[in-house]
């Protein structure tokens, strides 16, 4: 299989996973902590996607209620409770009659830029691969492009019980694309994260 069969430009939507209890965080979502003044990071997050020409986007998440501000419509996960990988078959399936391949970010990302979103889109549109995947030191699984076919296989490698985007990803034969530049790709997973980057930014404002 390839990534298209003819020779125009594949379409793709956008989807921000927005899974997890956000137990770290005291119950407040990490997409909604402040990555500049007076912007969240998923509000940012959805600036950048928009920038970098991502047209359609949905918020992949159980509760939509924290998001309602964003103005996106919002998609529960088809099978709740089994990590990342279930946001991404949800918005797959949401996806598969209306585009080609859907671009994923997680989102606890204060500094994507239009950029690393743009490389993405043009790592896939470029190659053959059904999936293509940010790398610089480490791979970074969930900020990736993923062709709406593979949706039988990722729902096939669930029931089997697989529930890392990495392993499935390697397995697929994920194409790496390459930035020199980890910095954009720094997650606030946790409050001292959190703490970090804004510290980091304050340094340099």
């Amino acid at each position: 299989m390839t990534a298209q069969t003819d020779h125009s430009e594949p379409t793709i939507a956008g989807a921000i996973l927005a899974g997890g209890q956000s137990s770290r965080y005291h119950g407040k979502p990490k997409g909604l902590q402040e990555a500049e003044p007076g912007l969240s990071i998923i509000d940012r997050e959805i600036r950048e996607l928009t920038s970098a020409g991502i047209r359609e986007l949905t918020i992949v998440t159980n509760d939509p209620e924290p998001y309602r501000h964003c103005g996106l419509q919002t998609i529960p996960d088809l099978s709740p409770g089994i990590g990342p990988l279930g946001g991404i078959q949800a918005a797959l399936a949401h996806y598969a009659n209306s585009y080609d391949a859907t671009l994923f970010l997680p989102c606890d990302l204060p500094a994507i830029t239009r950029h690393e979103i743009r490389t993405l889109v043009e790592g896939f549109a470029a190659g053959s691969a059904m999936l293509v995947m940010a790398a610089h030191i480490f791979w970074e699984p969930l900020c990736t492009v993923v062709h709406n076919n593979l949706l039988t296989t990722i729902t096939h490698a669930l029931d089997d019980g697989q529930r890392t985007p990495r392993d499935l990803w390697r397995d697929l034969g994920a194409l790496p694309v390459h930035f020199d530049d980890p910095a954009p790709f720094f997650n606030v997973n946790t409050p001292a994260d959190l703490a970090r980057w804004q510290a980091g930014r304050e340094g340099h404002s």
